[in-house]
């Protein structure tokens, strides 16, 4: 009998080496397009202001996903840019 409280975690038929082989450069731009930005938002006059914005606190809260090795990181994403009242 399988636990339905779990959803199956999906395998793909790549290693991990051949899915960072491909999908690097992607993930790097985006991240560094991620960085860019919000060094300009913090450059511009009244930057610091907009840091304390719910977008810019989320994009931050999004970067503590990314580096936690606890995984489900996409639907953790998907949470934490969700609209509660929705």
């Amino acid at each position: 009998m399988t636990d339905q409280t779990t959803s199956p975690k999906l395998r793909s038929p790549k290693t991990g080496q051949e899915l960072l082989d491909m999908y690097f450069l992607f993930a790097r731009s985006h991240l560094l397009e991620t960085a860019s930005i919000l060094d300009r938002i913090q450059r511009a006059p009244d930057g610091d202001k907009a840091f304390t914005d719910l977008r810019v606190r989320q994009l931050i809260a999004a970067c503590d996903i990314i580096k936690d090795p606890a995984g489900n990181r996409g639907e953790r994403f998907q949470l934490l840019f969700s609209d509660p009242d929705e």
